[in-house]
């Protein structure tokens, strides 16, 4: 079909739709239009490109470079225009194809592709080529015409040239990470840290530093700033992310790098990562810790490090006081007296608990001194229990509850109203009744209510359910308060008579 080289039409031929009719009758246009596309990609010469695809705008002032088009981006063949529904993906992929070839095949570039080569080594082996020759410009402005992704297109050509930069020994440290930085940016899909160990491979250490400023990710840095036994800075980069996970790892690598005194010397400058390494030592490394205490002259962790060891350790008794002993020296170091008198008391407990074990059998190990004096009342040792008060310096109400409530807990009522008729108590009779109440002894509570003083005698009365008795209190000591707790107890019929009193009462104060 020779018309198609030379197209009549530019010939001003009468006959060129005639022939152009003949063609579409017998079903061939499509076809034809399509061999026409697939023969300019064949082509090397760019007129005869132009004349088989028959573009419009986009191929004037070609020079030999990669241009975009400088008009229109639409163009079509002249059979393409008697088409009613031709595809254009063919023809605008073969456009761009033909540009991209075009530009290699510049002798300037020297890559004289074949369309089928082209094809069989796909765009991304062609920019890989190009990168290899840096040719980075062509190959930046390639991926922006072909509107390539990011990652798989500009960036990753820019990380390469970032790459080649570093390489450059006769460039200072200082002007190369300038020229990359203002270069990349934050351009997406490029890793400085990635650079930066290219640096590194290349015996640039500082510039590798320098460039991992640039790196916005801290668990990227870390890595390579160990790797170039840059340790404390990474310790420095890791707490900057607050990343424990990663404070951690640069921890345990400074660990094994340095002796143990440079090590606790490093933690020192660094209270965050002293803190977690303490979190650390105190699940994984008790002996660790200690040193750190000792270390940092911290009498008062020390002494808490060594109660802690007394009872998770330590199952002999003699070896528990020792290290309590241990704990309490180092709370008087630290100026903390109560701390230090409270550990002695504890020292003294544990013993007099290991000697009742010994004379009354039984479990006082490990109780604490309530629970110990509760014990001893329960157990009918009552004189003991009143010499460890004495001992342990109880105060008499503490006494006097723990005792009250181990007597009823025994509905040992005799020994309790000897108790509470010993001497005068010092926490009233109301908890006395409070206490027979709880344990459902309305008889037991009813001695101690009417020994319970003016102030409280109406809530014990009404305890033990004397609503009528709680009244005439209440009326007896004029208390509007006590009139009305009264008067809600007031709920059956039986305790009407007591509410009419009541309002009586408080008729004839409001006359008054």
């Amino acid at each position: 079909m020779p018309w198609l080289w030379t197209p009549p039409h530019q010939k001003e031929s009468q006959k060129a739709d005639e022939y152009l009719r003949e063609i579409q009758e017998l079903g061939q246009l499509t076809q034809a239009v399509q061999q026409c596309i697939e023969a300019a990609g064949h082509e090397h010469q760019p007129d005869m490109q132009k004349s088989l695809l028959r573009v419009g705008r986009g191929w004037e002032g070609w020079d030999g470079s990669l241009l975009l088009p400088s008009g229109s981006s639409q163009a079509a063949s002249f059979g393409k225009c008697f088409l009613d529904r031709f595809p254009p993906d063919s023809f605008v992929h073969m456009c761009q194809d033909l540009r991209v070839l075009n530009a290699v095949r510049d002798y300037h570039i020297g890559i004289p592709l074949t369309y089928s080569q082209y094809k069989q080594l796909t765009i991304q082996v062609l920019l890989d080529r190009l990168v290899l020759r840096r040719l980075y410009p062509l190959a930046i402005q390639i991926c922006e015409y072909l509107r390539l992704p990011e990652v798989q297109g500009v960036s990753r050509i820019l990380a390469h040239w970032a790459c080649y930069k570093v390489q450059q020994k006769d460039v200072s440290d200082e002007d190369v990470a300038r020229a990359i930085n203002q270069k990349l940016g934050d351009t997406p899909g490029v890793s400085y840290s990635d650079i930066a160990a290219r640096a590194y491979g290349c015996g640039r250490t500082e510039l590798a530093i320098k460039l991992l400023e640039y790196e916005p990710r801290s668990g990227e840095q870390v890595p390579l700033l160990l790797k170039m036994k840059r340790s404390k800075l990474a310790l420095s980069k890791a707490i900057e992310s607050g990343d424990t996970d990663l404070v951690f790892t640069v921890l345990l690598h400074l660990k094994n790098e340095l002796n143990r005194g440079d090590f606790f010397m490093t933690l020192r400058n660094q209270p965050m990562a002293l803190s977690l390494y303490r979190q650390f030592c105190k699940h994984q490394e008790l002996e660790t810790l200690k040193d750190l205490y000792n270390q940092d002259d911290n009498h008062q962790e020390l002494g808490s490090f060594h109660i802690r060891a007394s009872y998770a350790a330590e199952e002999r008794i003699e070896g528990r006081v020792a290290a309590l002993q241990t704990a309490a020296d180092a709370f008087y170091k630290a100026k903390n007296e109560f701390a230090a008198k409270a550990t002695e008391d504890q020292m003294r407990l544990l013993r007099l608990q290991r000697r009742l074990e010994d004379e009354l059998g039984g479990q006082f190990l490990d109780l604490s001194l309530h629970d110990t004096v509760t014990t001893l009342i329960l157990g009918g040792h009552n004189k003991r229990a009143e010499q460890l008060a004495r001992d342990f310096r109880i105060p008499d109400k503490r006494l006097w509850w723990l005792k009250l409530t181990a007597l009823a807990d025994l509905e040992d009522w005799e020994e309790l109203e000897k108790f509470s008729k010993s001497k005068k108590s010092p926490i009233g009779y109301l908890p006395f009744v409070e206490i027979c109440m709880k344990q459902h002894n309305k008889y037991e509570a009813k001695k101690y209510a009417s020994r319970v003083g003016p102030e409280q005698k109406v809530k014990a009365l009404l305890l033990v359910g004397d609503v009528a008795q709680a009244a005439d209190v209440a009326i007896e000591h004029r208390n509007e308060a006590e009139l009305s707790l009264v008067l809600s107890h007031c709920t059956g019929a039986t305790d009407g008579a007591t509410a009419d009193k009541i309002q009586r009462a408080r008729a004839q104060a409001q006359k008054k």
